[in-house]
């Protein structure tokens, strides 16, 4: 089982389904990750997230490290034996986040 692969599709669903995109890039057996808003033209209008993604696939565990502007926000661990520790990731990052962005134009 690829831990890896397995957390970061999870995490883009939840992204994607909140309307922002999803950027990793791997660099010295960690993972940079970064939530990203994008404006009407496509260019990036900000990211509310990004975070550190550090996986020991042996031992099936992990950490993120969340980042905002203002710098270090939160750390989870996880562990894949325990679902409640993947949720809880998941659902950290959709709070932060927030619901999605809808369009909201003038009633006919």
């Amino acid at each position: 089982m690829n831990i890896k692969k397995l957390l970061l599709s999870q995490i883009e669903k939840v992204v994607f389904d909140l309307r922002y995109d999803f950027l990793y890039e791997e660099e010295y057996g960690e993972l940079l990750c970064q939530v990203i808003q994008r404006d009407s033209s496509g260019s990036i209008e900000s990211t509310p997230i990004s975070f550190h993604l550090r996986i020991n696939e042996e031992k099936g565990t992990g950490q993120l490290i969340y980042y905002q502007a203002q710098g270090e926000m939160n750390r989870q661990s996880f562990d894949i034996e325990n679902p409640d520790t993947i949720l809880a990731v998941l659902t950290f990052i959709a709070g932060v986040l927030g619901s999605p962005k809808k369009n909201v134009g003038p009633k006919s």
